[in-house]
C-alpha cells in the first residue's frame, strides 16, 4: 500500500494496522502531515499544525502499544480539529480577527475526550468568520476550496473539517452544527457527517459563544465527521456525554438501533420542492438512491410527510436561529442586521432576521412552544417510520460568493435552482426542519454527481435514535458503497 492509500483508509482501517503493528503511530502521523504539506495548497483545508506537539503525542501512543498498555478507541490515530474548538496550546480563532491571537489553557470538553481516547491531534481546519456561512472563507486563513472542484465552496460551518477528509489530510474530524453546519459541508465534499439528537455531545468550549461562556446554546450540537459511516459511530462513542459536572449525576446509554437488517427498515422519503427549494438534477440524484434501495428489497414510502406545516416550522426556526445569534453579534453587526430590517419588505430575510434579533421573551417562549409541538408531531411520525431521507440543502455544492463576508451579505446573495435563483439563505431550510425539532440526521453520499460535484443526503431519526440512524447509514454503506475519492486529489 502506498503512502496515499493509508491516508485514505477509514480511521476502523487505520485502527487496525495500528493495533497489528503494520504501522506506528508516529509513522502514520508523518504520513498526513507529508500529505497536508504536498496537497493542502490546493484546497487549503488545514490551517494551522502543532506538529512537535503531535509527534510527541504519537511518540507516547507507540510506546503504550510496546507496554501493551490499556488504549483507548481512537488510539494513535492522527486527528484534525474545527477551529471553533478550543484546543490547548493551539490558537481557536473561529475565523475571527479579534481572536487571532487567542491561545486556551484547556481543551473543549469534546477535545479532551478525543484526546483521553488517545487520537493525536495535529491542526486545525477552516471555518467561516464565527461559523456562520455556508462558504469556508475568513479574512485570516483565505478560501478552503473544494476537492472534488475548486471553484465550488466546500459548504460551512465545518467545511475544512471535510474538505480535509475528503483530501486525504486526516483520519477523523469534529465539527459542529445549528445551521447544517455538519451535514452541509459532508454533503458537498462527499463525506459522512453526523449531527446528534440535540443534548448528547456537550459543546463547551466551542466558539461560538465568546470564549469564557459555558452556557449550551439551543439548537447547537457538536459531531463526527468522517470517510465511513462506521467511524462516525466510532467518533460519536467517544464524544458522547456531557461535562463532568453535569455527569455526575447521569448516566448516557443511547437506544439500540431499530433493526440490524436493511431490508427492516421502514424508509420515509421527501423529496421535493413543495415545502423548500429544490434542485431537479440533485432530487434526481437522491431518487437514484432511494431507487437502489428499492431494487434490494427495502420497503420505501415516498408520500410519507410529517403533521407539521413546513413554512410554520422554518419560521420558528429562523426565529429561534437568529435570536440566538443576534444575543451574541457585537454591537456594530447587531445594529447592521436591524438596519437591514428596517427598510426590508416583510418576509424577506432581512426583515425575519431583524424581528428575531430584537425579539421579546415572552416571544422567544412562544417560540420554545411551537417547537415543542414539533417534536411531538416527528414523535408520532417516527412510531410508523423508522428514518426520513430528504436533501441536506436545495442544491449541490455551488460556486464561490465571496465578494463581501460580512452577516448582511446573506440577504443579497443568490443560489441558482432549476433556471433561477432563489434567495441564499433558502440554504437553511432543509437543515432548519431537522434542527428546529432537536432530531439526529447522518449525512451520506448518495454515489452520484451532479456534474463535477457529489451529492449527499441526510438520514433523519426520532430523537436519541441516533444509532438507528448511523446504522442504517451503514448497511447502505455496505451494501451500496460508500467514499470515493476525488479524481483531482
Amino acid at each position: 500500500m502506498s503512502a496515499d492509500e493509508t491516508c485514505f483508509f477509514t480511521a476502523t482501517e487505520q485502527k487496525t494496522l495500528l493495533a497489528s503493528r503494520r504501522i506506528s503511530a508516529l509513522e502514520l502521523l508523518e504520513l498526513h502531515l507529508d500529505r497536508v504539506k504536498r496537497v493542502n495548497p490546493s484546497c487549503n483545508a488545514v490551517v494551522a499544525l502543532d506538529e512537535e506537539g503531535a509527534r510527541r503525542q504519537a511518540h507516547i501512543a507507540d510506546e503504550k502499544l510496546v507496554r501493551s498498555e490499556t488504549t483507548g478507541p481512537l488510539h494513535g490515530l492522527p486527528m484534525t480539529i474545527k477551529d471553533s474548538f478550543a484546543v490547548a496550546g493551539m490558537a481557536a480563532t473561529c475565523g475571527l480577527e479579534e481572536l487571532r491571537d487567542y491561545r486556551p489553557r484547556e481543551d473543549a470538553v469534546t477535545v479532551a475526550k478525543i484526546r483521553a481516547g488517545g487520537a493525536v491531534i495535529f491542526g486545525k481546519t477552516n471555518l467561516p468568520a464565527g461559523a456562520a456561512d455556508h462558504q469556508s472563507r475568513n479574512t485570516l486563513f483565505g478560501l478552503t476550496r473544494n476537492p472534488w472542484d475548486g471553484e465550488r465552496t466546500v459548504g460551512g460551518s465545518s467545511g475544512g473539517s471535510a474538505a480535509a477528509l475528503a483530501a486525504g489530510l486526516t483520519s477523523l474530524e469534529l465539527g459542529s452544527d445549528i445551521g447544517g453546519s455538519i451535514r452541509v459541508p459532508a454533503h458537498f465534499c462527499g463525506v459522512y457527517g453526523h449531527k446528534p439528537s440535540y443534548g448528547l455531545v456537550s459543546t463547551e468550549g466551542h466558539i461560538p459563544p465568546p470564549p469564557g461562556h459555558i452556557a449550551p446554546a439551543e439548537l447547537g450540537v457538536a459531531g463526527p465527521l468522517a470517510r465511513s459511516a462506521f467511524d462516525l459511530e466510532l467518533l460519536l462513542d467517544v464524544v458522547l456525554g456531557a461535562s463532568d459536572v453535569e455527569a455526575a449525576g447521569a448516566q448516557l446509554r443511547l437506544p439500540a438501533p431499530r433493526h440490524d437488517d436493511l431490508r427492516s427498515f421502514r424508509v420515509a422519503v421527501w423529496n421535493d420542492a413543495q415545502a423548500y427549494p429544490l434542485d431537479d438534477g440533485y432530487a434526481a440524484a437522491i431518487d437514484g438512491l432511494v431507487d437502489d434501495l428499492v431494487r434490494i428489497g427495502v420497503t420505501v414510502d415516498r408520500a410519507a410527510r410529517p403533521a407539521i406545516d413546513p413554512a410554520a416550522s422554518y419560521d420558528v426556526y429562523l426565529q429561534t436561529l437568529f435570536g440566538i445569534i443576534g444575543a451574541g453579534l457585537p454591537p456594530p453587526a447587531r445594529e447592521a442586521l436591524l438596519a437591514a430590517g428596517e427598510v426590508a419588505e416583510s418576509g424577506s430575510y432581512p426583515r425575519r432576521v431583524a424581528d428575531a434579533v430584537r425579539q421579546t421573551l415572552p416571544q422567544f417562549f412562544a417560540g420554545t412552544e411551537q417547537r415543542h409541538q414539533l417534536y411531538r408531531a416527528w414523535r408520532r411520525f417516527f412510531a410508523d417510520y423508522d428514518v426520513l431521507l430528504c436533501p441536506v440543502t436545495p442544491t449541490v455544492a455551488f460556486p464561490h460568493d465571496i465578494e463581501r463576508l460580512d452577516l448582511a451579505a446573506q440577504f443579497t446573495r443568490r443560489l441558482a435552482v432549476n433556471g433561477r435563483t432563489v434567495p441564499y439563505m433558502d440554504n437553511l431550510a432543509w437543515p432548519g426542519l431537522v434542527t428546529v425539532a432537536n432530531l439526529p440526521a447522518t449525512a451520506v453520499p448518495t454515489g452520484r454527481m451532479v456534474g463535477s460535484v457529489p451529492a449527499g443526503v441526510q438520514i433523519v431519526g426520532p430523537y436519541l435514535g441516533d444509532r438507528t440512524t448511523l446504522r442504517f447509514a451503514q448497511l447502505v454503506e455496505q451494501a451500496l458503497g460508500g467514499f470515493t475519492r476525488a479524481p483531482r486529489i
